[in-house]
């Protein structure tokens, strides 16, 4: 697998960070030289493998985006896997990636069958 991609015509090293049945998020670093620094050298990137979408976050969103992702992971809940990937939608579509500012976000659990 290549651990690099181009953008903006330069090269960026991906590191993944995240990883879901639907998303992915890269970390993306960037070395410059000379005085040409690009306007985007350091950030995020969110793949969204089932809408073939990819979102670019830098500076205080991608810094949301990794405490939101931080503070999901380690929360004790039983809602699964799936409620990051709930929060990812919600950000990507209001472009808010603080996760205090979303909704409770819960994944519907399945109801269990009764025995009669």
């Amino acid at each position: 697998m290549r651990d690099y991609t181009f953008f903006q015509g330069a090269r960026f090293y991906i590191s993944n960070i995240f990883r879901s049945e639907r998303f992915d998020v890269d970390r993306l670093d960037m070395s410059w030289a000379d005085d040409e620094r690009p306007e985007f050298c350091r950030g995020l990137r969110v793949i969204d493998h089932r809408e073939g979408n990819t979102e670019m976050v830098d500076g205080e969103e991608a810094d949301s985006l990794i405490y939101s992702l931080a503070y999901i992971s380690s929360k004790d809940t039983d809602s699964g896997p799936g409620v990051v990937d709930i929060y990812l939608l919600n950000a990507l579509k209001t472009k808010d990636f603080l996760v205090s500012n979303h909704e409770k976000l819960e994944v519907a659990k399945p109801k269990e069958d009764l025995l009669h």
